[in-house]
C-alpha cells in the first residue's frame, strides 16, 4: 500500500511539474507576441512588473545573448543574466521619475557579491546625473526610457527562430 503511495504521489508531482513547463511555455510565447505589439512607452507603463521584465528579457533574446532570469536579485527582487556575465536590473517607473543613486549601488553590491563586474539599470524614467557618474565608475549602462523603446523597436520582428530554440 504504501509503495502505491508513493507511486501515485511521484505521479502527481511529474504531472505537476509537466502543468508548469507548459504553462511558462504559453507565457513566453504570450510575451514574445506582445512584444511585437509595443509602440510606445505607455504600451511599456501598463504591462505588469513581471511581464515589463520578461519583454526586456525578450529585447535581449532577439539581440542574440543567452537570457536567464534570476529570482534572486539584491534585496529579494528580480534580474536578467546575460551570458553569465552581465546582471541586468529593469524598473518600470513613470516617465518623469530620476532613478535614484541608491538603485545603482545596491546592483553594484549585488555584482560584487557574485563575482559579476558588468551591470545594466533599465527604466522608463531617466537616471540623475550622480547616478549616471556612480554607474560609469561601476561599469553599469543606463538604459532610460527612450533608448528602451528604441531597443524595442530595433529588434520587433527579430523573432523568427523556431520556439524551442530560444528557450
Amino acid at each position: 500500500m504504501l509503495i502505491l503511495f508513493l507511486i501515485l504521489i511521484m505521479i502527481t508531482w511529474f504531472f505537476m511539474e509537466l502543468a508548469k513547463r507548459i504553462y511558462h511555455i504559453i507565457y513566453l510565447v504570450r510575451i514574445s507576441l506582445l512584444f511585437d505589439t509595443i509602440n510606445s512607452k505607455e504600451d511599456l507603463l501598463f504591462l505588469r512588473n513581471k511581464d515589463f521584465e520578461y519583454v526586456v528579457a525578450e529585447i535581449f533574446k532577439r539581440m542574440g545573448y543567452r537570457v536567464r532570469m534570476s529570482d534572486h536579485f539584491g534585496e529579494g527582487g528580480t534580474g536578467i543574466i546575460l551570458n553569465d556575465i552581465l546582471y541586468v536590473q529593469a524598473r518600470k517607473e513613470r516617465y518623469q521619475h530620476l532613478m535614484e543613486i541608491e538603485q545603482a549601488k545596491k546592483l553594484a553590491k549585488h555584482m560584487r557579491e557574485n563575482g559579476i563586474y558588468r551591470g545594466m539599470l533599465i527604466t522608463l524614467g531617466d537616471f540623475k546625473n550622480n547616478t549616471r557618474n556612480f554607474c560609469h565608475l561601476n561599469v553599469i549602462k543606463c538604459i532610460n526610457g527612450n533608448q528602451l523603446l528604441q531597443m524595442c523597436k530595433d529588434t520587433q520582428g527579430l523573432g523568427t527562430l523556431p520556439l524551442f530554440e530560444r528557450f
